[in-house]
């Protein structure tokens, strides 16, 4: 965690699990701009999301194999830690009653109550932020997104669209929604 804060390598917009940025801080900060934006006349749009089962969804090879961890210039070794000990050869099984299903592989899924869980996620989604920039904001606090705009004429509506759009684009593209 440390070596992300110190290479300021989480997106200035994601406020969860991160020491010293909490929603009271994201507000703040939300509310400023749009306090400004409106004293200039027009309107501020915003579209609020909840990324579904989003820790569920994390899908292993896609955070290690696609290269996620790579581009952060961890080193392999703690890549492959994170991969081996972490993420593969874990199962489960269900129980109704006394009854337990066949053991099943786990292929995805960020394991939760766990110190690296959180971290692991807002690594997985931290480039959401810039994929989406058209000119909106969009602010993330974990799994909840905040994309928003100033609109004070017609066109400034396909802004907040476009970003929408890349947002939706980027939740195919890694398996989310």
């Amino acid at each position: 965690m440390n070596y992300f804060k110190v290479n300021m390598l989480f997106s200035n917009k994601q406020f969860g699990f991160i020491k010293g940025r909490s929603t009271i801080l994201q507000l703040l900060q939300i509310l400023d701009t749009w306090t400004e934006w409106l004293e200039q006349g027009g309107q501020v749009d915003v579209v609020y999301t909840d990324l579904e089962k989003a820790f569920d969804k994390i899908q292993h090879k896609r955070l290690i194999g696609l290269r996620k961890l790579h581009s952060y210039g961890l080193h392999k070794e703690i890549i492959e830690w994170l991969d081996e000990a972490f993420l593969t050869n874990r199962k489960q099984r269900e129980r109704i009653q006394q009854t337990f299903s066949n053991w099943a592989t786990v292929i995805s899924g960020i394991p939760q109550g766990s110190v690296l869980g959180p971290i692991l996620f807002i690594i997985y989604i931290n480039d959401l932020v810039e994929y989406c920039y058209s000119g909106s904001k969009i602010f993330l606090f974990a799994n909840d997104a905040k994309i928003f705009s100033y609109i004070n004429k017609e066109e400034n509506s396909k802004v907040i669209q476009q970003d929408l759009d890349k947002f939706k684009e980027w939740m195919d593209t890694w398996l989310l929604s």
